[in-house]
């Protein structure tokens, strides 16, 4: 089928906040093509792999990530150390289900080897459906059942979102919407400004073995020479947001970055397979007159981000501390949307890494290895006001390659950002990503993993648990690796270029990774592990009710189970404090409860005391009492009622009520205000026998 791209111009602004400047765009295109993954079933699944395939941003990139690489090893020499997580602690990841990404030849079961790197993506669904993409390639696996999905075990990019085989595919990214029960892909097709092209496909169902509705965005959206790389994806509730680099071709790296954009894309059309797609694009994103670079969208920690953030940094620098947060508000269709972008200081540097080391590296040149690019951001989630991202770095202490993890508190607000290096005493770690494991709003665990390898350890896959206490786990290895990789002709190889990772919507402490390991043929490929949080540490509160609330003598007492101690108490928005008892409540009183442990997890509850009695024991209440008094009481039969106020000596004060009355309970409300302060008798007398009285006292 050939592509049709319909572009339709319809806003050109130019924005400028807070030294923010950027240009935005609404470009609409059509749907290009609907694909059945089905009709690929005969597809060759046939790659072209170069050996020498472009780094990220260009081989000119490369070049100059190798000068920047040794200009790291003068300042920080390699040397064996310590692990530099803050703290760590005794709970270990749980490890559950695991498989190599494999293919079925004449029933025959070996590696599939994906491009080079293999940039594992993954996205799981509620019902357990995996789909782990490989540079120009999907997998799918039911973990139920520990079968693949597709026919031929394997589905080219091309057999989801539609194309020919002239087509360079490369750099899928996948998602899952957990609100629409449906998967998305998002992948590169060729890297010229002529035929570069983003493919944005959405599947029609649950099921990705279903058709696919695929649109194609322009690579070169300004028609200026550029072409798209590296892109990155998140969702909100109502949009999916795109970022990806400009690349010019053929000229050096110091002027062959043109800017990173961002696409943002209303999902329900895609999901409905409307026969266009309305976006909006924003290029030419500059802060303080520069360009921020390798634009990470943040994820909601449970899917769906709340808000549209960004992260980047300054991923070349031999050493730095600042991270930029951006912010997109407003909807797609919302033609007052806008940008902003600030730059905030982390109290951790992070740094250029230097690449992996493996068996057959020379040690000397800092330019071998397992090729780590920069220390671009490679994850993120938000949730409750706060931001966890990883990237690659260097630990100075060891010199080795090491994970950048960082905290973002308060991203709109007073933005501040706290930083930590997860790093092995031998091994380098690289291409990290991030999940959160929480099952309370106030958590903040997260699962991290990432690929490992040093001269004795074969590539392989790795992740740390990340407590609540901002603790870490030590590192739990997924897969050790089978022998070294070497696919090129000398040490130099590819790494990543990222990590796969989701967790499951609906089993929140259940995640799925994909990462790279070495093979036992010296072969890149792709291990699939399912992980599980350690934590089972719920915050639970048993509400203990005592007492009689008809005499006022009611009672709370509150008893913590799970959570972390120690505990504090509020009843009716008090402030916090110790006493986990409220006493002297009264029938009609309405209690608020709060509890809250050190994680700053919270139990909420209210209770309300109705103004009721038992059959056996009338009440009066308030008592002691100010305007207004109810005396309630229980009649066997119907009768006349007279209620009547005697003084402490016994001597009458007022008769307030006498009237006839139903069987069984009744109330009597009075007000109090023309009686003095002081100790009175009610009583209450019935024709047929019946007989009250309480002692009451009046104050001011």
């Amino acid at each position: 089928m050939k592509i049709k791209l319909l572009l339709s111009t319809l806003i050109f602004t130019s924005l400028t906040y807070a030294q923010t400047t950027f240009n935005k765009q609404v470009i609409t295109s059509q749907k290009v093509e609907v694909i059945n993954p089905a009709d690929s079933k005969n597809d060759f699944q046939a790659q072209l792999i170069n050996l020498e395939a472009p780094s990220p941003d260009g081989d000119s990139y490369r070049a100059f990530l190798a000068k920047q690489k040794i200009k790291s090893r003068k300042q920080f020499p390699q040397k064996a150390g310590v692990s530099s997580t803050n703290k760590t602690n005794s709970l270990q990841p749980i490890l559950g289900k695991s498989t190599r990404m494999y293919r079925i030849s004449n029933g025959n079961y070996g590696d599939f080897f994906g491009g080079i790197p293999n940039d594992n993506a993954l996205a799981v669904s509620d019902s357990g459906i995996v789909l782990c993409a490989v540079n120009s390639a999907v997998w799918g696996y039911d973990s139920n059942t520990d079968t693949t999905i597709f026919e031929n075990f394997i589905v080219s990019l091309r057999g989801i979102g539609g194309g020919s085989l002239t087509n360079n595919d490369f750099d899928p990214k996948l998602i899952y919407d957990e609100d629409a029960d449906r998967f998305i892909l998002v992948y590169l097709q060729n890297n010229l400004p002529t035929n570069s092209r983003i493919k944005v496909c959405f599947s029609s169902t649950n099921d990705p073995t279903d058709p696919w509705y695929s649109y194609v965005l322009p690579g070169n959206p300004l028609n200026n020479n550029r072409w798209t790389d590296y892109p990155a994806i998140s969702l909100t509730k109502d949009e999916l947001f795109i970022t990806g680099n400009l690349i010019i071709p053929g000229v050096s790296w110091q002027v062959g970055f043109d800017g990173s954009v961002i696409w943002q894309i209303d999902k329900f059309q895609g999901f409905a397979g409307d026969s266009v797609l309305t976006n909006t694009l924003y290029s030419q994103i500059k802060h303080d007159g520069k360009y921020t670079r390798n634009m990470h969208p943040v994820r909601g920690a449970a899917g769906i981000a709340e808000n549209s953030f960004f992260l980047s940094n300054r991923n070349f620098d031999i050493t730095n501390d600042t991270i930029f947060v951006l912010q997109v508000t407003g909807t797609q269709d919302d033609h007052n949307s806008t940008l902003t972008v600030k730059a905030v200081t982390t109290d951790v540097d992070y740094g250029m890494p230097p690449n992996g080391r493996q068996a057959d590296t020379d040690l000397n040149d800092p330019t071998k290895g397992l090729q780590t690019n920069d220390a671009r951001v490679l994850g993120a989630f938000s949730l409750n006001n706060q931001i966890q991202f990883v990237s690659n770095t260097i630990n100075p202490t060891t010199g080795y390659a090491a994970i950048y993890h960082g905290i973002i508190t308060d991203p709109i607000g007073q933005t501040s950002i706290k930083g930590n290096i997860i790093s092995h005493p031998a091994r380098d770690y690289g291409y990290p990503n991030i999940a959160w494991t929480g099952d309370e709003d106030c958590d903040i665990e997260a699962l991290i993993g990432f690929n490992f390898t040093s001269p004795t350890d074969f590539p392989g896959v790795g992740t740390v648990y990340f407590a609540n206490d901002s603790s870490y786990s030590d590192a739990v290895d997924l897969k050790n690796g089978e022998n070294y990789t070497d696919r090129h002709s000398d040490s130099y190889e590819r790494w990543g270029d990222y990590f796969g990772i989701q967790r499951k919507a609906n089993d929140p402490k259940n995640v799925w990774m994909a990462g790279y390991f070495g093979n036992s043929a010296k072969k890149n490929t792709t291990w699939i592990a399912e992980v599980f949080s350690p934590d089972s540490n719920h915050l639970h509160v048993n509400v203990l009710q005592e007492g009689n609330s008809l005499f006022c003598t009611g009672k709370i007492t509150l008893n913590p189970d799970g959570g972390t101690p120690p505990y504090q108490f509020s009843f009716n928005n008090e402030p916090l404090n110790a006493l986990n008892i409220i006493e002297n409540i009264c029938g009609g009183d309405t209690i608020d409860i709060l509890v809250e442990d050190a994680r700053g997890c919270q139990f909420k509850s209210q209770k309300v005391f109705e103004k009721t009695i038992s059959k056996e024991q009338p009440a009066a209440f308030p008592n002691p009492f100010s305007g207004q008094m109810v005396a309630q009481f229980v009649l066997s039969q119907d009768q006349t009622i007279t209620a009547t106020i005697y003084d402490e000596l016994g001597r009458m004060v007022s008769l307030i009520l006498d009237q006839p009355a139903k069987k069984g309970l009744n109330e009597i409300i009075f007000t109090t205000h023309p009686l003095a302060s002081g100790n009175y008798i009610l009583r209450i007398e019935g024709s047929a026998g019946f007989s009250m009285e309480e002692k009451i006292v009046k104050v001011d």
